[in-house]
């Protein structure tokens, strides 16, 4: 199973927001199992970095963390033509239809 995880539960995790961390982190233990193949989008990254680095303001650990991430979840790349094939679509949020044309970079 392919699991495209949400920029705020990658964030829940990170950061232990409460009352969400534990949830998050269960999800994210999910890629443990050899049967989840756990993904975030590559512009979750900067949002996640920005967003982390707002709230702890301290580079390194945001780094650090990053790394940890990268480790047990991989990015999900989009090219132009899946961002036109997504267009084209005509959902009404443009997240949704973009979700299901991403190509995952495999580890």
């Amino acid at each position: 199973m392919r699991l495209l995880i949400d920029t705020n539960v990658v964030l829940d995790v990170l950061l232990k927001r409460v009352p969400f961390y534990e949830t998050g982190a269960s999800v994210l233990k999910l890629s443990s199992r050899g049967d989840v193949q756990e993904f975030v989008s590559a512009s979750a990254i900067t949002d996640i970095y920005y967003i982390a680095y707002r709230s702890l303001r301290d580079k390194n650990a945001v780094r650090t963390l990053l790394g940890q991430l990268l480790q047990v979840i991989s990015v999900a790349a989009v090219s132009e033509n899946e961002i036109s094939c997504a267009l084209e679509l005509g959902w009404n949020d443009f997240e949704d239809p973009r979700l299901p044309t991403m190509r995952s970079t495999e580890k």
